[in-house]
């Protein structure tokens, strides 16, 4: 047997990217993960995961990260860029700057650096990066305007990186979920109570009559990342059950 693929899921300890991590095992990958809360990086160890503390808005951190992957691997055949934080809603006028840049950084700038750091290794093996939007990003509320901001610039980004990616053979897609469950917005310091009522009074609105779920968008990260999806590149995929259709 050859030697298996590798695959990176940043944010991978936690919530949709801890899913999508695991989907990627049991499709067959040598699976590393990367997050900042050290207790969710030995549980994933645990499951016979390799797991690096990383903080990607940091350039430094992210080089060590690669450094890791390299040294261990020797390879990088997917690259799943899952981490992000969001705000709790408010206006824009209202918004606490300091809290905004963090976001900036962590969604915008932790996006770059991880980009510049691996697409050298993803371009060796031809592989494929999967980066995260939103449907916000098209479809933004009251509220979400920075959020929006950051994850229409990743966008942006991900369709232009794809133009130069596929001179080297290698993919770059985009994901945007709609109201996926997963503790984005309790890590944004909304209450469960009121993170139960958001996902109840949303999926009312939502054509199929349900928010999403992590397997919702797993079934999908492990077609964009494998042979099957060969010829699609540059494109970003809503997944929302229906919920740009409105």
């Amino acid at each position: 047997m050859g030697q298996k693929k590798v695959a990176l899921v940043t944010g991978g300890s936690a919530g949709l990217g801890e899913e999508i991590a695991l989907g990627l095992q049991s499709d067959g990958f040598e699976v590393v993960v990367c997050g900042r809360r050290q207790n969710k990086l030995d549980a994933m160890q645990a499951r016979g995961m390799g797991a690096v503390r990383c903080d990607v808005a940091d350039a430094t951190d992210v080089q060590r990260l690669k450094q890791a992957v390299a040294e261990r691997h020797g390879r990088l055949d997917v690259l799943v860029h899952c981490a992000g934080v969001a705000l709790q809603r408010s206006s824009f006028v209202e918004a606490d700057m300091v809290q905004v840049e963090e976001m900036v950084r962590i969604n915008l700038l932790g996006t770059l650096y991880v980009a510049q750091a691996f697409m050298p290794l993803l371009y060796a093996s031809r592989g494929s990066l999967l980066t995260f939007s939103s449907t916000l990003a098209q479809r933004p509320r009251a509220g979400s305007a920075a959020y929006t901001a950051t994850k229409g610039a990743v966008e942006a980004f991900s369709r232009s990186l794809a133009i130069e990616a596929a001179a080297h053979g290698a993919r770059v897609n985009c994901i945007a979920p709609g109201l996926v469950r997963s503790d984005i917005y309790l890590a944004a310091g909304m209450s469960g109570e009121d993170y139960a009522k958001l996902l109840q009074a949303r999926a009312g609105e939502i054509p199929l009559k349900r928010v999403g779920e992590p397997e919702d968008i797993c079934g999908l990260v492990s077609y964009l990342v494998s042979d099957k999806s060969s010829w699609i590149t540059g494109q970003c995929f809503g997944v929302d059950g229906g919920a740009m259709l409105r």
